[in-house]
């Protein structure tokens, strides 16, 4: 696959990008394409491998790489390569439900155990991917599946994030008639409200649900189970239900005075700031000029640290309680890199602030708070250890240290579901999670993506909605 010496003769180009000075003066994607013939010589990387481990999903060291999703990606390079455009978005297809989600929000596993990477640069799977989707629906490609077969059978999806979509489509396609429950006014789950404009623009999301919507799947938002409909209507008037609601409850500061105003779930504030935007209402949250810290050093505190450089605010500081990683690789192929990464929300925040606004190794000790009102913070500096077995971090004596602070943001990942929703939703808790066996907790009800795996990735969550889908055709078969 792919120009046999293409790895050899191009080095791996990315996407140019808007400055970051620039690009923070609005909250739109600053990402500039490719010329044809540059996209065709980056797919000719693809180094037609023996076995091509970026299409093979599978755990090294307890780490997801390759492809949850099984695409078939030297299949569709060569393709581009050839400037057979059509015949690879076909291709693309076959295995990937929403190629324009993952094109533009997935860390891309498949790059990370690229044979290109174990001496050099991976091949840029995923600009290709997206390339490959945009072009299709441009060139009209993409048509909505009218000749449907219907079974009779009728299934209600909760939930239109990435599981509940893809989830949705699968069993559409199978001749179920679907309707997706969506307790918020968008759909798209937290495609729509969790990750920012910048990085997925919502018309893009818009676009798929219409397409969805002509195929017959039916969409009902600002709908709450077990508030605005029951678990017993739902039981009632469908043969299926599939509860597909991510993660709702977020990891907490265990300290004093931790709801005062100026605390936030990152949760919260990414989703209120983009219905702001959309709404074009003013931000709920306005940062401008505000001293900002937040706490946590995955792609949603990056995800922070970008929207909060958009809004101004005077000062962004990151916090991560893990060691600083090392600026060179450490571990050999395929596993996941570890090396430092300078994501875009972290770097725009650098270059607003004019030096590395993160801090490694410090957490929160503290919380100054006057009138219920955030006032600042206490830091202190912690290292790891182990103790009769067992990892713990260990203050770092006389590192305690005061910082202004009138928004603290949290992002510190998931524990899952609510007691409260599991409650209204009338399903068995065991810490936050629902007792299943596999996808099924009953006859009739299946869990999938977040709300059955935890907090991860949205292409493993597609993946997971489109098994699940398959668990109810079988059913039927």
């Amino acid at each position: 696959m792919g120009k046999p010496t293409g790895f050899m003769d191009y080095e791996r180009k990315n996407k140019k990008e808007i400055s970051p000075l620039k690009r923070i003066n609005n909250f739109n994607d600053f990402h500039i394409p490719f010329d044809l013939e540059t996209q065709k010589e980056q797919a000719s990387r693809c180094m037609n491998c023996g076995i091509p481990f970026c299409q093979s999903a599978m755990k090294v060291n307890n780490r997801n790489v390759g492809c949850p999703l099984s695409n078939l990606i030297p299949e569709w390079n060569h393709l581009i390569y050839l400037g057979l455009y059509e015949e690879a978005y076909k291709r693309l297809e076959k295995t990937a439900p929403f190629p324009e989600f993952t094109g533009n929000v997935c860390p891309a596993l498949c790059e990370a155990c690229c044979s290109c990477s174990i001496n050099g640069d991976a091949v840029g799977i995923k600009a290709n991917e997206l390339f490959l989707i945009e072009k299709a629906f441009e060139n009209g490609w993409i048509k909505p599946k009218l000749d449907i077969v219907r079974n009779g059978k009728k299934v209600a999806v909760i939930g239109s994030g990435p599981a509940g979509l893809s989830c949705a489509k699968k069993l559409n396609y199978a001749g179920f008639k679907v309707t997706v429950y969506e307790k918020n006014d968008r759909f798209g789950g937290l495609l729509m409200y969790g990750i920012p404009n910048m990085k997925i623009e919502k018309n893009v999301i818009e676009r798929r649900i219409n397409l969805l919507k002509e195929e017959g799947i039916e969409f009902v938002n600002n709908t709450k189970v077990g508030k605005d409909i029951s678990m017993e209507e739902l039981s009632n008037n469908y043969d299926e239900i599939v509860f597909a609601c991510g993660t709702s409850l977020p990891r907490g500061l265990a300290l004093p005075n931790n709801n005062a105003n100026g605390i936030l779930y990152a949760v919260d504030f990414l989703t209120e700031t983009t219905k702001n935007l959309l709404d074009k209402k003013p931000f709920t949250y306005d940062l401008k000029d505000k001293n900002v810290i937040i706490i946590g050093g995955g792609d949603t505190a990056n995800d922070c640290c970008g929207t909060a450089a958009r809004q101004r605010a005077k000062s962004i500081m990151e916090l991560e309680i893990t060691k600083e990683p090392p600026l060179e690789n450490t571990l050999p192929w395929p596993n996941y890199p570890n090396k430092k990464k300078t994501d875009y929300g972290v770097l725009e925040a650098n270059e607003l602030m004019g030096h590395d606004i993160r801090l490694y190794e410090t957490t929160i000790d503290e919380l100054v708070v006057e009138d219920n009102n955030l006032k600042g913070v206490y830091i202190k500096n912690v290292c790891f250890t182990v103790e009769n077995g067992k990892g713990v971090f260990k203050d770092v004596e006389g590192s305690r240290k005061y910082l202004d602070c009138d928004y603290l943001i949290i992002a510190m990942g998931f524990l899952g579901t609510t007691d409260e929703d599991l409650l209204s939703y009338g399903l068995e808790n065991k810490s936050n999670r629902v007792k299943l066996e596999g996808f099924k907790y009953n006859d009739k009800i299946s869990v999938c993506g977040d709300m059955k795996n935890g907090q991860s990735l949205v292409v493993i969550a597609l993946k997971d909605g489109i098994d699940c889908a398959q668990s109810i055709i079988n059913k039927y078969e």
